[in-house]
């Protein structure tokens, strides 16, 4: 693919998460097309039709939700600040529309990406247990399942960077939580809004 047309691809994807987080649903083609500042025909040329699209979407709130955890990991940041930077990235990343958009995709399994997001929570969260940071029942399903949960809109009418800064100030006092219960430290200064 040439690199301007690799650059359109990205520039819609990246549109389209914003705006179903945005729409708290699908959003039309049109309204992805005029924002991320291409023709309809473009579009189209990448996504042909409505499944595509969505699939798509999905596979790329996840694909860099996974790659950012896989760079923590790899960044040598303490075990379980790890695991709270990985929620952070992952609300960064768009998991969201991967919950919004699940019912309305015909094919729901990307086998690949769900071996790797496994691995890393497996990976984190043994980390975080390790240090005594983290109580030893916290599951993979219970970072996943709260991730998603803070990473929906509320819905309403705050903007785009409002809604952000509450989901992560959320997102820090149940991390906060998660590390109380087994006496360590909360972390310090949790952003405000």
């Amino acid at each position: 693919m040439r690199a301007d047309a690799q650059r359109n691809r990205q520039r819609l994807l990246d549109v389209a998460v914003e705006l179903v987080l945005q729409a708290g649903g699908e959003p039309s083609r049109d309204a992805i097309a005029e924002r991320a500042g291409v023709g309809i025909g473009t579009l189209y040329r990448h996504f042909p039709d409505r499944q595509a699209l969505l699939h798509a979407v999905a596979r790329h709130a996840l694909e860099n939700t996974i790659g950012a955890g896989e760079t923590i990991v790899q960044s040598g940041s303490s075990r379980a600040d790890a695991l709270r930077q990985y929620m952070h990235a992952a609300l960064d990343n768009g998991i969201g529309v991967v919950n919004m958009i699940h019912p309305l995709l015909e094919k729901r399994d990307w086998p690949d990406l769900r071996a790797r997001a496994a691995a890393l929570l497996k990976t984190l969260l043994a980390r975080a247990v390790k240090d005594e940071k983290l109580v030893g029942d916290v599951s993979e399903r219970d970072i996943v399942f709260a991730t998603i949960r803070f990473a929906r809109p509320l819905a309403i009418g705050l903007s785009a960077s409002q809604e952000r800064a509450i989901a992560h100030r959320h997102l820090d006092i149940y991390i906060d939580g998660l590390f109380s219960r087994t006496g360590a430290q909360p972390r310090s200064g949790a952003t405000k809004t």
